[in-house]
């Protein structure tokens, strides 16, 4: 992966691109190895998640970054007393839960951190997406959490 340089948008969405693809990649070798057809399928489906973001960002010129809004987004804040949970074939539903939503936190921390560092207000905005997706994405898997494991609804 190229170091990111943060003077254009161009710039934001490479860098962007390559951790979408990394995490595809991730995920696509969890639902190769995972031993249990549901924990596969749940792969699966964050193999398409991350590949919607990679679409997104390649398609990005359609979309018109000014206008986007960023949406508010309830934290459950789940992930922040898990710990992260080391991929095994025979990994859990729980397990494979966490595994995301930890990626999805550091997905998000990463971009956050990075918004107010861009010399362009049009790469700054574009990181203010990037970690709302993220959140959305991370809210999603905490509300299975909550909802699948937790069974506090």
């Amino acid at each position: 992966m190229s170091v990111l340089s943060c003077h254009s948008v161009r710039d934001v969405v490479d860098f962007a691109i390559q951790k979408e693809e990394k995490a595809m990649e991730f995920y696509q070798e969890c639902y190769e190895r995972a031993k249990n057809q549901g924990i596969r399928e749940f792969f699966k489906e964050m193999v398409a998640e991350e590949k919607g973001h990679r679409d997104m960002l390649k398609n990005l010129d359609s979309l018109d970054l000014d206008n986007v809004k960023l949406e508010k987004v309830e934290n459950l804040k789940i992930s922040d007393y898990l710990v992260d949970v080391t991929f095994s074939e025979t990994v859990s539903y729980q397990e494979a839960l966490i595994i995301a939503m930890k990626k999805e936190e550091k997905a998000m921390a990463f971009y956050g951190g990075w918004k107010d560092r861009c010399m362009s207000e049009r790469a700054s905005k574009l990181f203010q997406v990037l970690a709302n997706e993220e959140e959305k994405h991370k809210r999603k898997l905490e509300k299975l959490y909550d909802e699948d494991i937790l069974g506090w609804n």
